[in-house]
């Protein structure tokens, strides 16, 4: 019987379940199937990257696992990262070397679907999945694949929920959860890498399965539950959702990613009155208010239509947030200040701004020569973010940055 050590490096916060939705998924996916527990088994740890510093090392992680019994394993399938991307190809040596593991390492994540050479970049990786992990695990453990890269191909709908399976145990009056309603985003930002990159298709749940999730949460009295779609006000389905969570009578919570454009016309209206129903909070992902920055990024940011959405918002007392990145292609110090000061002057106050990062895959991360880019790292988890550029020097930066950590203090309307 082939046996499968799962880990991961997940961010979990107070409050919420000690396995991530990623993983949840992945391992909700395998327990369906009928081989489970004759042909094969898995097992999951995880790694709560808010338990390292910049002092941890691979050899700690490492450590941390050894109680796990690694030679019993005939694969360790690793999550890949740009926040664990430093630890990787480090760890697979010591436990090669160390705790002397003999069978195959998988690799999967962004830094795998959009690398141009993974077994290059990870010598001591045997198997690397393009995509979602859930089939292509399967397929390995199956025996349908020894070596080299996995596509994945899946249905979004024959993944059971890891919540109503029982694969993410919920406790009653839980904090937090995550849910998704869909995979993927329909548009094509060029420093975003949630659009699906290999295969171009944004994957749909099925909807009496989000409803299950729903009324499971109310059952649970969950507090608060954070949808993870990147655009969730987009496709034909997310005013069915919004209905099903009314007709509820659901008190939770509900956190949503949102997109102004889409906030239009009848269907517009009607998700504005249906939010009005709902404990409910909006994050806008704007990025920039300038528009020849947007069109830069592939946004095309339409500021008259985005203003007359804040005020209805402003008018309906809907909750709602706005970000920004500072380190765009053509920002300067000062169009970054017109950013921050379009979104007050049309009556919103909880901002936030993040810097830009250059993501493996991504459009604008081949295009850092063009802008004349430069990387660095700041942050506690070692990721480079872009520093300087033709617009704007690393000085006029950290006036960004300095700007953008004193909106955190800014958080409601006035």
């Amino acid at each position: 019987m082939k046996k499968l050590l799962l880990i991961s490096f997940d961010f979990i916060r107070d409050g919420e379940p000690n396995t991530s939705l990623a993983i949840g998924s992945i391992m909700s996916y395998l327990y369906s199937k009928k081989e489970y527990g004759s042909e094969f088994v898995a097992k999951h740890h995880t790694i709560n990257m808010y338990s390292l510093n910049s002092k941890t090392t691979s050899l700690d992680i490492a450590d941390e696992i050894e109680y796990l019994d690694l030679n019993s394993f005939n694969f360790i399938a690793i999550s890949a990262y740009v926040w664990n991307e430093k630890y990787l190809n480090n760890l697979m040596q010591i436990l090669r070397i160390k705790y002397l593991f003999t069978g195959k390492f998988i690799l999967g994540g962004y830094q795998i679907s959009y690398s141009n050479n993974p077994a290059i970049e990870y010598p001591d990786c045997e198997l690397f999945v393009d995509g979602y992990g859930e089939d292509s695990i399967y397929q390995i453990l199956m025996g349908k694949y020894k070596a080299g890269l996995i596509k994945s191909s899946l249905e979004f709908s024959d993944i059971p929920s890891p919540y109503t399976t029982g694969t993410i145990p919920i406790n009653l009056n839980q904090s937090k959860v995550r849910i998704e309603t869909k995979r993927g985003c329909p548009y094509k930002c060029t420093f975003c890498a949630h659009r699906d990159l290999t295969n171009n298709r944004v994957l749909l749940k099925n909807n009496d399965r989000v409803f299950e999730e729903l009324i499971f949460f109310k059952y649970k009295n969950v507090k608060k539950i954070n949808i993870l779609d990147p655009i969730f006000n987009a496709g034909k389905d997310y005013l069915v959702i919004l209905n099903k969570m009314v007709s509820l009578e659901l008190t939770s919570l509900i956190s949503i990613q949102t997109r102004f454009e889409t906030i239009t016309g009848e269907k517009g209206q009607e998700f504005l009155n249906l939010c009005e129903k709902l404990n409910i909070h909006l994050e806008f992902g704007l990025q920039t208010a300038n528009r020849n920055e947007s069109i830069l990024i592939k946004r095309k940011n339409q500021p008259e239509k985005i203003a007359f959405v804040m005020k209805e918002l402003n008018k309906r007392n809907i909750s709602y947030e706005v970000s920004l990145i500072y380190g765009l292609p053509s920002q300067t110090l000062q169009s970054f200040n017109e950013s921050i000061e379009f979104l007050r002057m049309n009556g919103c106050y909880n901002i936030k701004a993040f810097p830009l990062m250059l993501l493996k895959g991504t459009e604008l991360y081949l295009e850092k020569e063009k802008f004349k880019m430069e990387e660095k790292i700041i942050n506690e988890f070692d990721i480079p973010v872009v520093v300087q550029s033709d617009s704007f020097t690393e000085n006029e930066w950290f006036k960004m940055k300095e700007k953008a950590e004193t909106l955190e203090f800014v958080i409601d309307r006035v």
